[in-house]
């Protein structure tokens, strides 16, 4: 059997051995049902349209109820619903302080709360106050209410834009945090189930088995291409899943760098899992224990995170920042800053092509090393291998033995 037969053995043993496990079907169905849920949620979630009720008092007999609370609502407009209630003056302090009122006019005109001023319904009352209070200086004038009130009707202020408003910023900054937490997420869990797939068959001893038949580089590349397969579906699933109840539920316009975002997320996708599945496979072929994962994982994380919290900022904030497009260039944090960028529009052709260019580089001379590597601590059992060990049994395999 030739290395690339061998190689797609492995990645189906992979593949069927992982997909039929009950976590990995549970994940799966989970993350569909809430990827479809959360849009169709929304979509059918009633909009709340209910008003605040406030009971405002008046101190006064000759108060006509119904034209002041036709002027509120008319300033209230989606805001609040008012009642009015006439007071005598000696009953306000008891009318706030068993809550029957929110808030009283006296004559002066002074507002009476009960302990603090809400700023919202203070400013709307003050504004009918001095709207009634203009009225009546331009009746003791000579006006009429109407020829007043048309003079303090509010006028239309129209608005020019030298350059055109982005209306896609809120949509490119979602796919790009979508993006994100996609680079971020699955490499993580993908890798920790090709480590601890090592660390079994370690334990196990079927490791042994499959090295009297194959080439520990053959087993690597079997397993990163098997595990990083079910990822694949796993994202796609969950997308298109996303994709349809979006379609279904939502009007949604995507920007113009959204066509150029899908296919360099997917490539991203595929980098991350090339370069971390590798990583993890090696940290799980150091350690012959699964309480050991602990000890060997900071250096894979530093990158993770440090991507992770710059592409936050390129997200939501300046998406061409210094720290950002230094970062688009590093393999370990191109899989999590590019696509992130090209959402945002904030990348130059250039950049995605020396950075996808360095990604590639990266993941042939990385399945190269840690290939090498693998030969020398796939099968050491007992105490964890350290990196330096690891590497001089790599350089100089008589040191080792």
């Amino acid at each position: 059997m030739s290395g690339r037969s061998q190689i797609l053995e492995v990645a189906r043993r992979e593949v069927t051995v992982r997909a039929r496990t009950k976590a990995f079907q549970v994940i799966t169905a989970l993350l569909l049902l809430i990827a479809i849920a959360i849009p169709v949620a929304i979509a059918v979630w009633p909009e709340s349209d209910d008003l605040e009720e406030v009971d405002l008092g008046i101190v006064g007999a000759d108060v006509d109820v119904d034209a002041i609370e036709e002027q509120l609502d008319a300033l209230a407009v989606d805001r609040f619903d008012f009642s009015v209630v006439q007071l005598a003056s000696d009953e306000v302090d008891a009318a706030l302080i068993d809550d029957t009122v929110d808030v009283v006019v006296e004559p002066g005109p002074v507002l009476a709360w009960k302990d603090e001023v809400d700023p919202d319904l203070g400013f709307l009352v003050d504004s009918l106050l001095r709207q009634n209070s203009v009225i009546e200086r331009g009746v003791e004038a000579g006006l009429a209410p109407e020829e007043v009130a048309g003079l303090l009707s509010p006028v239309e202020i129209g608005e020019r834009f030298v350059e055109e408003p982005d209306e896609d910023v809120a949509v490119a900054s979602a796919l790009a945090f979508v993006s994100l937490m996609t680079a971020f997420a699955v490499p993580q869990v993908f890798g920790n189930l090709a480590m601890m797939s090592v660390v079994e068959e370690k334990a196990s001893g079927v490791v042994e088995v499959l090295l009297s038949h194959i080439r520990p580089r053959t087993l690597l590349g079997g397993k990163i291409l098997g595990i990083g397969f079910l990822a694949v579906c796993q994202v796609a699933i969950v997308l298109l899943g996303t994709l349809a109840a979006l379609l279904l539920t939502a009007d949604v316009d995507l920007p113009d760098s959204a066509w150029s975002f899908l296919p360099i997320f997917a490539v991203s996708v595929l980098g991350g899992l090339g370069i971390y599945l590798t990583l993890f496979a090696l940290l799980g072929s150091l350690i012959s224990r699964q309480e050991d994962a602990a000890q060997v994982m900071v250096p894979v994380f530093v990158p993770l995170m440090g991507g992770y919290f710059a592409g936050q900022i390129a997200a939501f904030g300046d998406a061409d920042n210094l720290v950002s497009r230094i970062l688009t260039f590093v393999p370990l944090t191109t899989p999590l800053l590019l696509p992130v960028r090209v959402a945002r529009d904030a990348i130059a052709p250039w950049e995605i092509v020396v950075s996808l260019v360095l990604l590639l580089v990266a993941i042939v001379v990385l399945v190269r090393v840690a290939g090498r590597l693998y030969e020398f601590t796939l099968l050491h059992k007992g105490t964890r291998i350290g990196w330096g060990t690891a590497v001089k049994a790599m350089l100089r395999p008589d040191s080792v033995r």
